[in-house]
């Protein structure tokens, strides 16, 4: 139970939303007997099934900073994806980029990293742990994610350094 003590609050599940209504939407697909699908809502995306070669679906990982271009493919097996970025929605000030993912204990945009794609078997965990892993940037980040069972990270800090997770070592492949 939570118990909400001033008028006017509310909770936000904006942070875990989309991947909850991926789950769901593959839930209901599976029960009524689809095989095999993608559900993709606004970058938040689950697959389920197999193609018919037998391989996972493939899903782009997209490079934070070239708009057009991937850094790298992963085929996804009853699996979901999601990423938190700096570079949907900010803008630019005296060269200094300001987005939505805020520091809590700053208040200011969390600085670290530019882009942190999650992989887990259910979207609402990747999606609830995205933002998070962003914010506590790439070293403690990837320590968190390597502690997770079932869990793995792409973390791309603010220099461009590129940091993954043990568990997806050979399991990327060039787009």
């Amino acid at each position: 139970t939570i118990y909400l003590p001033h008028t006017g609050m509310r909770i936000d599940v904006g942070g875990i939303g989309k991947g909850y209504a991926a789950d769901r939407a593959v839930a209901e697909m599976k029960r009524v007997g689809v095989m095999g699908g993608v559900v993709a809502l606004s970058g938040d995306i689950k697959a389920f099934g197999v193609l018919p070669d037998r391989k996972g679906f493939p899903v782009g990982i997209k490079h934070p900073r070239r708009e057009e271009e991937l850094i790298a493919m992963i085929d996804l097996n009853d699996e979901a994806v999601s990423t938190a970025g700096d570079y949907e929605r900010f803008f630019e000030r005296d060269g200094v980029r300001y987005h939505h993912i805020l520091d809590p204990q700053t208040l200011h945009p969390a600085g670290a990293c530019q882009s942190v794609t999650v992989i887990a078997k259910e979207g609402t965990v990747a999606d609830g742990l995205d933002t998070g892993i962003f914010v506590l940037g790439p070293e403690q980040g990837m320590a968190l994610v390597e502690r997770l069972p079932g869990v793995e990270a792409i973390i791309i800090d603010q220099e461009g350094k590129i940091t993954v997770s043990s568990g997806l070592r050979g399991r990327l492949h060039a787009p």
